[in-house]
């Protein structure tokens, strides 16, 4: 049975000899490896570029049938509320304001 603890390791090679090339010492990546990932990085970027375009649009275009609230509710609430429950959301609004204006005031 062999014990791994009293296996020597071999020393690192100080110099590198002269038989070997600058392409075997070499251990990165290859030109063509670095212009794929930057390509693959250009892509995802655009793709991300016209997904944020894409949701600003459509927010736009929620602000503009619906007013201000279309940005805090989708188009199935908004179509579903009443005056009452505006009255509502407003008086809970305002009971939260003046619960931070007092907590506020006494620091």
């Amino acid at each position: 049975m062999s014990n791994d603890n009293n296996q020597t390791a071999n020393p690192p090679a100080s110099l590198p000899s002269s038989t070997t090339t600058p392409q075997q010492q070499w251990k990165g990546l290859t030109m063509d490896e670095l212009k794929m990932r930057r390509a693959k990085q250009l892509v995802l970027r655009e793709v991300n570029r016209a997904s944020l375009n894409y949701q600003l649009s459509n927010a736009r275009e929620n602000v503009s049938q619906n007013g201000i609230r279309g940005l805090l509710f989708s188009d199935k609430t908004i179509t579903g509320l009443k005056k009452a429950d505006y009255a509502f959301l407003g008086y809970k609004v305002i009971a939260l304001l003046v619960k931070l204006y007092a907590r506020h005031r006494r620091r």
